[in-house]
């Protein structure tokens, strides 16, 4: 038998139930634990952004509480991450999946620490965030996008280490520290290899290359700027391997502790986002405007695929006086409906008239970059930037899987070189920077490119004092990418941050799909957040969940933007025809307006 390759070594004991694990460090390197359930002032709720009261509960896959670390007699807000030490635990900690609220109790504790003054420890090791309908109903991308927010923007001083598993959303959400550090024998993945293997490779056996695809071990997170140093540990296999790799975590923290104490706070969140925002970026002399004006694509009908053969439409002519579009149902490959429709038929220029959008039930198709841009600016209004900019553009020392092919053929729907189309227009007699992005290239997926243009979008919207619209129609971080594009969530957050830093408002909408790490990001930090009437709106994509739970699914009614509407995770869900005026009614309302039509008087 062929000895396992190092990605396959570090992707078995990433997950071995000998691997440290967060108990373990709490119950040996601190002293007096306090729970959260046991501190007087600590809340147990949270507030969704239309004001609606989220309660949280226990979550056992995540320990949050207060400790004093022994080797210096410092106390600490701590926030750690459970996986299984046994079989007989899978259950007990929900084979790792953390849910909502384990989260909203993590956000709850950053809180805690801004106000009690105490450093954050945090630790990482999980599959990723629970996808079942519990959590969804509790907001789960919501409260991630959350705890990336804020431990970016933290009052007090922050280390995380990751010591196992650091799955997607899931993970970044307690990683974002000040002083970010990984064990040796760990991973840090935008998606598990199964599933990449299965979706990639359409294969579940295909691991190892999936893992070359992902690079999910500590050195590529060292080199890409995802960590800042690396803790060398021990044979896993060893008999001292526990005790020693504590001592080596213990000598971190303690370091870390002195070298924190000695910064300011506010240079450690410039100097984090700045860390950040190097993750996909640009080779040197790429960063400059391309704006160019650019008039406004009409509707290609080929975009969504070929139609009908001249005889078929020749029938349909006759039985129906115009070509026919009818609104079906949509299934999935086991044929459960995922999106149902109306089964109404109707004139196929009625439907274009309507946006796309079914004009009995409103239940929209996907739209190009080019569609949204008509629907929402004035004519002849859009300027585009940063046409040009591909991965090729992209750092050299981001060494992404090579998937050239993918992205040519993908370019041929579109003649966008990625899948966010970034620039500057009118709506009405608003001015505004805006960003869409596009499901026709690789279904919108989050890449280097994404975040770096999403970055460059937000720089100018500063600089110009714009407020920013972003349009999203997206599967989630790209996964070709690895955890460079699993990054961009931050990337994309980090930005917005200074947005806000700036005073200037942003008007977030959410087209149809918006899944994944698009909607656990830049997507729920919006100070407006819209979304399409019946538009597919989800934690994750129902393929992805099937394959993190062995086929187990989610109920296609949870995965609507009228469900997390009514859960208070948007503001307005609205028909296409009405986005335009709804948006513009936003802004109108923000002090920018106000500041923007005094100016111009």
């Amino acid at each position: 038998m062929s000895r396992p390759s190092k990605l396959m070594l570090v992707h078995e004991q990433a997950r071995s139930y000998k691997k440290i694990k967060s108990i373990d460090i709490i119950d040996s390197l601190y002293e007096d634990f306090v729970p959260y359930s046991e501190l007087e002032d600590f809340s147990l709720e949270l507030k969704a952004p239309s004001g609606k009261i989220i309660d949280l509960v226990d979550d056992p896959a995540v320990i949050v509480g207060t400790g004093v670390l022994k080797s210096n007699g410092k106390k600490v807000a701590i926030i750690a991450q459970q996986m299984p030490t046994s079989d007989d635990d899978r259950m007990k900690y929900n084979f790792g999946l953390v849910k909502a609220d384990g989260y909203g109790l993590a956000y709850n504790m950053m809180e805690y620490a801004e106000e009690h003054d105490l450093m954050l420890h945090s630790y990482v090791d999980t599959i990723g965030g629970d996808p079942f309908e519990y959590s969804a109903e509790k907001l789960q991308s919501w409260l991630i996008s959350f705890c990336q927010s804020k431990m970016i923007s933290l009052k007090t001083k922050s280390i995380s280490i990751v010591l196992g598993s650091g799955g997607s959303g899931g993970a970044i959400a307690f990683q974002l520290a000040h002083k970010r550090f990984m064990l040796s024998r760990a991973e840090y993945s935008v998606i598990t290899a199964e599933g990449c293997s299965a979706i990639l490779f359409r294969s579940g056996d295909k691991i190892e290359e999936a893992l070359e695809v992902l690079q999910p071990t500590s050195e590529y997170m060292l080199k890409y700027g995802i960590v800042d140093k690396v803790i060398k540990e021990p044979s896993i296999d060893g008999a001292t391997y526990l005790p020693k790799t504590l001592e080596l975590i213990d000598k971190v923290l303690v370091k870390s502790t002195e070298e924190l104490e000695k910064t300011d706070t506010n240079y450690l969140k410039k100097e984090l986002i700045e860390k950040i925002q190097r993750v996909g970026e640009v080779e040197k002399g790429e960063h400059r405007y391309q704006a160019i004006a650019k008039k406004i694509r009409s509707w290609l009908p080929t975009a969504f695929g070929k139609g009908a053969t001249p005889e078929i439409s020749h029938m349909q002519m006759a039985l129906y006086g115009a070509e026919p579009h009818f609104c079906n149902d949509e299934k999935d490959a086991e044929g459960n409906i995922t999106r149902p429709g109306c089964k109404k038929h109707f004139a196929k220029e009625d439907f274009q008239k309507n946006f796309f959008s079914c004009p009995y039930c409103e239940k929209p198709s996907p739209l190009g970059s080019d569609d949204y841009l008509d629907l929402l600016l004035n004519n002849d209004s859009f300027h585009e930037m940063h046409s040009n900019l591909s991965t090729e553009n992209i750092d050299a020392r981001f060494n992404f899987h090579d998937y050239y092919d993918t992205r040519k053929k993908a370019s041929k729907r579109t003649d966008s070189k990625d899948s966010l189309v970034v620039g500057y227009g009118d709506m009405f007699d608003i001015p505004v920077a805006i960003a869409v992005s596009d499901f026709r290239f690789m279904g919108g997926s989050m890449g280097a490119v994404f975040g770096e243009k999403m970055k460059l979008l937000i720089d100018y919207a500063i600089e110009e004092d714009l407020p920013l619209i972003v349009v999203t129609a997206s599967g989630g971080a790209r996964m070709q990418e690895g955890t460079v594009a699993l990054y961009q969530m931050a990337k994309t957050i980090s930005a917005i941050i200074n947005l806000k830093d700036a005073g200037l408002p942003y008007v977030s909408l959410l087209g149809h799909p918006t899944t994944g790490g698009a909607l656990a990001s830049y997507v729920v930090q919006g100070d407006f957040i819209i979304a399409e009437k019946k538009a597919t709106v989800a934690f994750a994509g129902d393929r992805v969940v099937k394959l993190a739970s062995g086929g187990r699914g989610v109920a296609p009614e949870t995965m609507t933007s009228e469900f997390f509407n009514q859960h208070g995770g948007i503001h307005l869900s609205t028909e296409r025809s009405q986005l335009k005026s709804s948006i513009a009614g936003a802004l109108r309302m923000t002090p920018w307006y106000q500041r923007f039509k005094s100016k111009s008087e």
